[in-house]
C-alpha cells in the first residue's frame, strides 16, 4: 500500500471544511480584497479587517494570482516622452 500523499493532507489540514472557499466571492471582488490586503502589507498597517472566511480566500487567491507591481500597470514618465516629441 503506497503511503499517504502528504500534499493531499496538507490541503486538507489549511482550510477547516466548514469555511468556504473562493466559491462565494467573485473575481471582482478577490481582487479588490487582494489589492487592499497588499497595500495593507507594504504599508505595515496590519491586516485588513476581513472575516476569516474572506482572509483565507484573499489568500488562497494572492496564492493563485500575482498582483501586477505599479510599475508593470502603468507607463514610466521615461516611456511616455518618446511619445510627445
Amino acid at each position: 500500500q503506497p503511503p499517504p500523499q502528504p500534499a493531499a493532507q496538507q490541503e486538507q489540514h489549511q482550510v477547516p471544511p466548514h469555511i468556504p472557499r473562493q466559491h462565494q466571492y467573485s473575481d471582482y471582488e478577490l481582487g479588490m480584497t487582494a489589492t487592499l490586503y497588499e497595500q495593507h502589507y507594504k504599508m505595515d498597517w496590519g491586516l485588513p479587517r476581513f472575516s476569516p472566511p474572506l482572509i483565507t480566500a484573499t489568500q488562497d487567491y494572492m496564492a493563485q494570482t500575482p498582483i501586477p507591481s505599479y510599475y508593470q500597470q502603468y507607463p514610466q514618465q521615461n516611456d511616455l516622452s518618446g511619445h510627445f516629441h
